[in-house]
């Protein structure tokens, strides 16, 4: 039998078959990875291309429902949906007065108001209220000439803060700050809007002076747990403990007349007989608890 390569030449060549066999496996190997890139390439550019495509013919409403922050704003400041989104009806009456950062907002329209006085409570925890128009000269306004208050146009917008001038009334049987209490005169059956937005306390009936029928409601200002607001000289109370009321734009009653059995103080600087509701803030020791219109 014979060899098909002499002796000395069989190592050389079985080297020979071995590196050809590596080659062809390496070759074979860097075609595959080659496939494979490939493949992978074309799958991300046939996501992105769908990517774009849906983008670009996408409803324009489909882009509202994405929580992506507007240009120049934070994340967190992202948009909510329609049912989670604050009240945004404008005020219809504006502010008058202020008690700390607290504003308050007059609780009639503008175009019913006679004037705004201020004068000391009964009681001894009423809050000094800060007026934002400057006070009246006491001469100026006595004998019915008030302050030369003129009623907005009907298609006046609503001012923020009120102008105009306020009156100061001083009663010698009171020893309080003469900013603790403010009426806010207007002819009776006039509306009543809340003067602050926060949470209804109580809304019931008493004595005034022991003799007069009236309605007090109670108001805690939205983070204001300390303070008790209060307003009297009201009827029809359209709403109840525990309502939530929005500043200048819930309407919570009418204004009573009281200018039959009452001679009101105002009555000395309006045309009129003085008709008002009173309005004070009256601090208290455990949120939740209301003063007693008594001592108002």
């Amino acid at each position: 039998m014979t060899t098909p390569f002499p002796a000395e030449e069989i190592g050389p060549a079985i080297r020979e078959e071995a590196r050809r066999q590596r080659r062809a496996r390496q070759r074979a190997a860097a075609m595959r990875a080659r496939r494979a890139r490939f493949t992978a390439f074309v799958t991300v550019a046939s996501v992105v291309t769908l990517i774009v495509a849906w983008r670009v013919l996408a409803p324009a409403e489909t882009e509202a429902t994405l929580d992506i922050p507007a240009p120049g704003t934070a994340a967190s400041a992202t948009a909510v949906s329609a049912t989670t989104q604050p009240e945004s009806r404008d005020p219809l009456t504006p502010v008058f007065a202020s008690y700390r950062s607290l504003q308050l907002y007059l609780p009639v329209l503008e175009a019913d108001l006679t004037e705004i006085a201020y004068h000391q409570a009964s009681g001894d925890r009423a809050l000094p209220m800060i007026s934002l128009i400057p006070d009246a000269d006491p001469g100026a306004v006595a004998n019915k000439q008030g302050t030369d208050r003129t009623a907005p146009g009907p298609d006046e917008a609503v001012p923020t803060v009120i102008g105009g001038e306020a009156i100061r009334m001083w009663r010698s049987n009171r020893r309080g700050a003469p900013d603790t209490a403010a009426d806010i005169g207007a002819l009776p059956g006039s509306p009543v809007y809340a003067p602050v937005s926060g949470t209804v306390l109580e809304v019931k009936t008493y004595q005034l002076y022991g003799k007069h029928e009236d309605i007090e409601i109670h108001i805690q200002p939205a983070g204001w747990p300390e303070i008790d607001l209060v307003i009297i000289h009201v009827t029809d109370p359209t709403v109840a403990a525990g309502d939530r009321v929005v500043g200048g734009v819930t309407r919570i009653a009418s204004v009573r007349l009281l200018s039959d059995r009452v001679n009101h103080q105002l009555a000395d600087y309006t045309p009129d007989a003085g008709d008002h509701i009173h309005m004070q803030l009256n601090r208290v020791e455990k949120p939740g608890v209301t003063v007693p219109a008594e001592e108002s």
